[in-house]
């Protein structure tokens, strides 16, 4: 998961991930927002950037426009400069209609690409371009502005240009995700790039007016620069970090660039700001082994680097998940006391460097595994300074890793040590970011670790010690990690008896989180619900998902609810085909809701898409598709849709998938983005004709996510490889329930042998989320189908939820110990249990990584195997 895109739709006030809230008037909306126009002028509002169109006025489709840049302090003076020439000139223009917005766009995480764009002007032609240059120029020359990485600056004040799209034109990749485009001289549509860096594209000449910017552009290289560059580490909006080489003796470096005025934090200091008091605190520091050594802090071009010393090692943050043994399938009493004596030698390491900071008064400020490197001798060094400062600030915290920013209340030397509590239980259980939620989650993970590990007698004591707000001793009635005690827990495990109670309230609070009169979702979930038109409709993360696992458990299902979702599906325009992230999936759901005739309406746009660039993954590609058709096809015994979905197993077994586009977009292994949900495909579709080659075709699916698994034949997972997860979308226990249900079909010694090995990775003592489809409710689902005899076929009720499920759970410890585990990622929400998402930053309703897929797995163990995933 992109956290950090992820973080964006955190707002406060509300448990759940959702889009940031705004008034129609906000306070900090700029005048022009609002203000009356000239006679004929235009304006449409948006989230984001407000539009002023002139009267009689006729853009065209492309061409070069003009980007003025700001900063907080004189956006305002700026753009009543622009309107007030733009509004005299009839020139169109949008500008964006906050200071909240702005300090957001150039924020540390925003997008690089868009950093620094506060207005856009929109120029008629070539000519009309070079005089707004000029006259524009004219007023703003010598106003400061972050510089805007996509496009070549004009003189020395705000303004830049790039060739661009005036009009929204727009293709959508295999991926689903909508791509900007121009046309070509050919007439077709190419993308718009909007990288960071100027690149027009190759058919379009410069205008002449641009020649002496170019020229500058060009002669504005780092001049009396002692360092090389050889590598890149890392991006963000504030600058690059890059490992060098000090020219005058070969040594290796570390250079970190600034840019000016952007990478704002809270605070709205910059990256410089924050360099400058990285090179403060590195100076303090100086003589620390424990910290890296300063060479230089200059500026070079327009940004500064500030330089130290380069240090060989590995972030402790993948450190203690290559080494923790509680992350593992197995673990032998000796790797365990092992494992303990490393990390709490690392501990005492990072308190006793901790300690020399304070002593020379540097408060760290940041302190999370991904801010501490272990040497290749073990010993540990600290970076990334850029928040470090004085204990006698006042000020709380304002940045840092989730999970490790300390609550209200705590300034100083405090920041640091409560961050050192988080990091003792982080190195054992690395699952802090549910601190925040309760200060029972801290005793929660103090049990777990207790319970595993050959942890000192005083180990949970100095946890409560570190984590206690100041002025309060730890170990006090309502202290436990830096609050009050709740009333009671937010989850416990009832013994038979009393689960179908539990159920029923897991149900009643998906029904309590509801909101049918929004327009995007119905049920609040992952992030993702606003990433893609269908996001809160599918069944991943949508409606269609929460409503199939209701349904699934016997639950009641609003007549409301299916209505809300029918209309908005069928409200999409150019909706994806896939099974969990687009409409097929929606369309299944319905059908199994009993709302055939839509079903059948949605299938029909399904029918209608455009599969040639899908992948070969069950999430959004052929086979999804394929399952689709297939039921339909039973349910309606149409043969034509079962030809269809022979074609498409054809294009499955006949070669590759295509190559993916974009970071995170490949197949993968597993059964979502593998081989795992071709497999899935065959097998149902080999059930449906009978043609035994799809079965050979399925086992050699799966056999290829076996073999990216890292799984050896005849051999546990070894420690290392990815199967050694048994998570259901990415890790091996999706392929091993398609495997279950393969070698009923088809006698194979060593995919037997391979689910063998997924259902001993079950058995893993630990899972850091609670989700379906990449936490504990997902190895819950996948042990649960593979300790049952497989079903094959339609779909099955649920349990009824006012009677006593009996199932084998009782006497399989492992299931009872995932069970009583999911209370790490339960809260509270209107008096019944909810579950965090991926990464625990807000409660989540979804399927995928939510209550509803809690709800589907546990209703799988507890009833007999009778609730399940789509197709399984």
């Amino acid at each position: 998961m992109d956290i950090i895109r992820h973080l964006h739709f955190c707002p406060p006030g509300t448990p759940f991930f959702d889009v940031p809230v705004r008034s129609a008037a906000a306070e900090d909306d700029f005048p022009l927002v609002h203000e009356e126009l000239p006679a004929g002028w235009g304006r449409a509002p948006g989230s984001e950037w407000t539009v002023l169109s002139p009267p009689g006025v006729t853009l065209p489709r492309q061409g070069w426009k003009i980007h003025v840049s700001a900063t907080l302090d004189n956006a305002g003076h700026i753009l009543d400069v622009v309107a007030k020439y733009c509004l005299t000139e009839r020139v169109m223009f949008k500008f964006i209609r906050s200071r909240d917005i702005l300090q957001r766009r150039n924020s540390k995480y925003g997008d690089r690409s868009g950093s620094g764009k506060f207005v856009t002007l929109y120029p008629l032609d070539d000519e009309h371009f070079e005089r707004i240059l000029h006259e524009l120029g004219d007023l703003l020359d010598g106003e400061r502005g972050p510089y805007i990485l996509s496009d070549l600056r004009w003189r020395s004040g705000p303004l830049y240009v790039r060739y661009g799209g005036f009009v929204l034109r727009a293709v959508r990749s295999e991926s689903g995700e909508l791509v900007h485009c121009v046309e070509d001289p050919d007439g077709r549509l190419v993308p718009d790039r909007r990288g960071p860096g100027f690149r027009p594209p190759e058919w379009v000449t410069l205008p002449a007016c641009l020649a002496e910017a170019v020229a500058a552009r060009n002669a504005g290289t780092l001049r009396d620069f002692p360092y090389r560059v050889t590598e890149a580490v890392h991006f963000s909006n504030g600058g690059g970090v890059y490992r060098g080489t000090d020219t005058r003796d070969g040594t290796d470096v570390l250079l970190r660039e600034a840019r000016p005025l952007a990478g704002l934090d809270a605070d709205g200091r910059d990256a410089v700001a924050r360099h400058e008091q990285e090179h403060w605190a590195l100076r303090r520091l100086d003589g620390l082994p424990c910290v890296p050594r300063l060479i230089d802090f200059r500026k070079g071009h327009e940004h500064y680097f500030l330089v130290r010393e380069y240090v060989e090692g590995t972030a402790l943050s993948k450190e203690l998940v290559r080494r923790n043994p509680l992350l593992k399938a197995v673990g032998s009493a000796e790797t365990v006391a092992a494992y303990t004596a490393w990390a709490l030698d690392v501990l005492d390491q990072i308190e006793r460097g901790i300690d020399a900071m304070h002593e020379r008064g540097v408060v760290f400020a940041d302190l999370h595994p991904g801010n501490i490197l272990v040497r290749p001798d073990g010993r540990v060094v600290f970076i990334d300074f850029e928040t470090a400062g004085t204990p006698d600030a006042t000020t709380a915290q304002t940045m840092g890793a989730v999970g490790f920013i300390a609550p209200a209340g705590h300034t100083g030397f405090a920041i640091d040590r409560y961050a050192l509590g988080c990091l003792r239980l982080a190195l054992f259980a690395p699952q802090v970011a549910v601190l925040p939620w309760g200060p029972e989650k801290a005793d929660g993970l103090i049990d777990v670790i207790t319970a595993y590990y050959p942890v000192p007698e005083d180990f949970a004591e100095r946890v409560r010690r570190d984590l206690a707000p100041p002025h309060r001793p730890a170990g006090g009635e309502d202290d436990a990690g830096g609050g009050r005690r709740p009333t009671g827990p937010a989850w416990t495990v009832p013994g038979p008896a009393g689960r179908p109670a539990l159920l029923r309230s897991l149900a009643d609070g998906l029904l309590a989180t509801a909101q049918p009169g929004r327009e995007d979702r119905l049920f609040p979930g992952d992030a993702e619900q606003f990433f893609t038109a269908e996001g809160g409709l599918g069944l991943a993360h949508g409606a269609a998902g929460v409503l199939w696992a209701l349904a699934e458990a016997g639950a009641r299902v609003p007549e409301e609810h299916l209505d809300w979702l029918a209309g908005r599906a069928l409200a999409l325009e150019d909706p994806r085909p896939g099974l969990y992230d687009g409409l097929g999936g929606i369309a299944y759901a319905l059908d199994r809701l009993g709302r055939g005739a839509t079903a059948r309406e949605l299938l029909g746009r399904v029918l209608q898409a455009p599969l040639q660039d899908l992948d070969h993954g069950l999430r959004g590609g052929l086979p999804g598709v394929g399952l689709t058709l297939l039921h339909f096809a039973a349910a309606t015994d149409d043969r034509a849709l079962l030809d269809r979905a022979v074609r498409i197993a054809e294009r499955v077994t006949d070669g590759a998938p295509p190559s993916p586009r974009g970071p995170g977009k490949g197949t993968g292994a597993g059964l979502l983005r593998g081989a795992s949900g071709s497999a899935l495909f065959l097998l149902r579709l080999y059930e449906r004709t009978g043609d035994t080659a799809l079965l050979d075709h399925a086992a050699a699916a799966l056999r290829r996510d076996l073999a990216d698994f890292g799984w050896t034949p005849g051999e546990p997972f070894a420690d290392g490889t990815t199967g050694r997860l048994p998570l259901l979308a990415s890790g091996s226990g999706g392929t091993g329930m398609v495997l279950h249900d393969l070698v009923t079909h088809l006698r194979d010694t060593e995919l037997t042998q391979a689910r063998d090995a997924v259902l001993a990775a079950t058995e893993l003592p630990f899972v850091a989320q609670a989700g379906l489809l990449n936490g504990r409710a997902g190895v819950i689902m996948a042990r649960a189908h593979m300790t049952d005899a497989p079903r094959h076929g339609g779909t099955s009720g649920g349990p009824d939820l006012g009677t006593r499920p009996e199932h084998a759970l009782d006497g399989d410890p492992v299931q009872l110990r995932h069970a009583a585990g999911l209370g790490l990622s339960a809260v509270r929400h209107q008096g019944a249990p909810a579950f965090l998402g991926q990464e625990s930053l807000r409660i989540s309703s979804d399927l995928a990584t939510g209550t509803a897929g809690v709800l589907l797995a546990l209703g799988a163990a507890w009833g007999g195997g009778r609730c399940r995933l789509p197709f399984l």
